[in-house]
């Protein structure tokens, strides 16, 4: 009798559990970051080849202070990346006319070049990209994982950061602001 008790109460705390986790409601991505309205991290990147005729063969981010900026933090084994992807270079082509730039930043992917190229030729960015092989540059930004988005206004400071996949509706309302 004992033992039957002690699997029901079990089972009704996995069920209580399981009924919260469905009730509680979408989760939270409005996590705070200590960068939103302080100054960008400078980060030297290299780019993949792909990118250096454009761009040379490290994105410096204090050569680009002035410049409104989107930093996108990725993976090549992050589904999350895989679906915003396509929006962040549909964003990247409707706003590079409007000087905004966009910079992809693969982490959490140690040694994953070939990934990284295969990702980068499967979604045609034309905005450059490079490898942070040691996740250093994720670490100075305090990821908490991939994709995570920075929007950096002119004068250099983080406007916002996005946790999670990005919405076209977060993309060009958080654009706009960095465009003012």
């Amino acid at each position: 009798m004992r033992r039957l008790l002690a699997v029901i109460a079990v089972v009704a705390v996995l069920g209580g559990l399981f009924l919260y986790g469905l009730l509680r409601g979408p989760p939270n991505r409005d996590m705070p970051s200590q960068l939103v309205g302080k100054p960008a991290p400078d980060f030297s990147l290299p780019l993949y080849q792909r990118f250096q005729d454009a761009y040379g063969d490290t994105f410096k981010l204090s050569e680009h202070v002035g410049t409104p900026m989107v930093i996108n933090f990725w993976a090549s084994w992050c589904n999350p990346c895989f679906q915003e992807a396509p929006l962040l270079q549909a964003a990247y082509d409707r706003y590079r006319d409007k000087g905004v730039l966009f910079v992809g930043v693969q982490t959490q992917d140690r040694g994953q070049y070939d990934a990284g190229r295969k990702f980068i030729s499967r979604f045609a960015y034309t905005f450059p990209v490079g490898m942070d092989n040691d996740s250093s540059i994720g670490v100075d930004y305090a990821l908490f994982g991939v994709p995570e988005t920075f929007f950096v206004n002119r004068q250099g400071v983080v406007a916002f950061k996005q946790v999670g996949p990005l919405t076209e509706g977060v993309m060009s309302r958080e654009i706009e602001a960095i465009l003012q």
